[in-house]
């Protein structure tokens, strides 16, 4: 098992007993793929269904593949990104990026269709952080937007839980965004 492996099986084992049983019940597995984007072409023809674009794959840390319920991580561009970081701040980014792509897999399949004509609305609701996070409306449309913004909130309460104890909602997210994150994820969680 490579470090890359050995931190996203921590980032995972890090998450609430019954986040990580839900994640289990959806059958989510994590992979790093070393030679990317072409790693993550391949499964899709090998399955033969039409992958993402290399547009779509190209820069992106890690991917949350719906069809296949597999987090996929970009193995050389993480590897050389976490190269001079201490163990902690190696940890804390594997945790972040991890966490989030957990909260699209939570959001996808959980979140109706109905819930998902909310993000476009919710998105300008989030605090200028999040909210500049998230390319709305460039590289996320009205559909998918929804999903981003449960990504992102689900990666800062998670990663509030693990590192403050803090289980409440934050005073700078708004009634409504968590309301809908709470919808669809079940929080404050059990174990």
């Amino acid at each position: 098992m490579s470090d890359l492996e050995r931190l996203i099986r921590d980032a995972r084992g890090r998450l609430p007993a019954s986040h990580r049983a839900l994640l289990e019940q959806i059958g989510v597995q994590d992979t790093v793929m070393y030679d990317w984007p072409a790693d993550v072409r391949a499964l899709y023809h090998t399955l033969l269904e039409t992958p993402p674009s290399v547009e779509a794959l190209v820069d992106a840390v890690a991917v949350w593949l719906p069809q296949r319920n597999v987090v996929a991580y970009n193995g050389p561009l993480l590897t050389h990104a976490l190269r001079d970081l201490t163990q902690t701040a190696r940890q804390t980014t594997i945790d972040s990026i991890a966490w989030h792509e957990y909260g699209h897999a939570l959001s996808l399949t959980r979140a109706s269709r109905e819930m998902r004509q909310d993000g476009p609305r919710l998105v300008e609701l989030l605090p200028a952080g999040l909210r500049d996070a998230i390319d709305f409306p460039g590289a996320y449309g009205p559909r998918q937007v929804f999903d981003e913004v449960i990504a992102n909130v689900y990666a800062l309460m998670i990663s509030r839980a693990v590192h403050d104890g803090e289980y409440g909602v934050p005073s700078f997210l708004h009634t409504d965004v968590y309301d809908a994150f709470r919808a669809v994820v079940s929080w404050p969680p059990e174990g």
